[in-house]
């Protein structure tokens, strides 16, 4: 069956959370928009580039002093519609628009949902601070492999002989 594709021009709420214990955390990139709520599932990864290309823009275009960070909790019912495989981010200048792309993780083969958002760059400036937040939260990265400290338990792989 396949997944639900979706457009919004103008999203009203952006946000990313995570849910469960550090170590085992589900990651979610949600979004508001015309009445419509849609929960996608991420790996924390993805969430960190996003945060990291975000940033990048914002060091070459003039921001606006961040005013009150708005609520930026998860919304229930937290039920993804699908996981992201792979994003693009694009921003538009005149417009100080932010464009995303999204497109399904699914099997060799399959049919990919895709969703595509715009975002002003306000709320994608609320989103970077509050997903840096929702990444440094987790487990800290090995100093060796830059894995998880924990390992599942094990040890890092640099000291097993494995890389």
């Amino acid at each position: 069956m396949a997944s639900e594709s979706f457009d919004f021009k103008q999203v009203t709420r952006v946000t990313a959370g995570a849910i469960g214990e550090p170590g085992k955390r589900a990651f979610y990139l949600q979004l508001r928009a015309a009445g419509e709520l849609v929960s996608l599932a991420l790996e924390k990864d993805q969430l960190r580039i996003l945060t990291e290309r975000l940033q990048e823009v914002f060091t070459r275009v003039s921001v606006p002093p961040a005013g009150s960070p708005p609520n930026m909790a998860l919304e229930e019912p937290i039920t993804p519609v699908w996981r992201v495989g792979f994003m693009t981010l694009t921003y538009s200048q005149e417009e100080e628009i932010f464009e995303v792309s999204l497109v399904e993780m699914v099997e060799e083969g399959d049919q990919a949902a895709t969703g595509h958002f715009q975002a002003s760059l306000a709320q994608m400036q609320a989103l970077a601070t509050h997903a840096a937040g929702v990444i440094s939260a987790g487990r800290p990265p090995c100093p060796m492999c830059g894995g998880p400290i924990d390992h599942d338990g094990g040890v890092c792989p640099r000291l097993n002989g494995h890389h």
